[in-house]
């Protein structure tokens, strides 16, 4: 019984492969592969490089100058309509850069910076 059970098994896997198939990644036309910056995966997600995951140690890099001028985060935040009485919660909020420039608009409500890493919450605390 033991040999038809693993028997069966093997030739419904073997029958219906496709249905193991979690998802078409050809069809997904906002992904694109191409070589490009060093700190860069070589995966592009509409026009823009996806980034090497980082931790503490790329603070600076989340706090550069131009920042505002690549990301243009003050439209992002001015899409976001926040209201003055919300609660917001940035989770990952790394170095605070988008807490800070959320507060002033939340200032009846309460703003969140959620992190993983003790060291950007100890970096949130010290530039407040």
């Amino acid at each position: 019984m033991k040999k038809v059970s693993i028997l069966l098994l093997f030739f419904i896997g073997f029958l219906y492969p496709n249905e193991c198939i979690g998802q078409n990644s050809s069809n997904n036309k906002k992904y694109t592969f191409k070589r490009g910056d060093k700190n860069g995966i070589g995966k592009w997600y509409m026009g823009r490089e996806i980034a090497h995951v980082m931790g503490f140690q790329g603070i600076g890099w989340l706090e550069r100058s131009e920042r505002e001028k690549e990301e243009d985060v003050s439209t992002l935040i001015q899409n976001m309509k926040i209201k003055s009485n919300e609660t917001i919660a940035d989770i990952g909020a790394g170095s605070g850069y988008h807490v800070f420039r959320i507060a002033p608009l939340a200032n009846n409500g309460l703003v969140y910076a959620v992190d993983i890493q003790v060291e950007m919450i100890m970096a949130i605390e010290n530039i407040k």
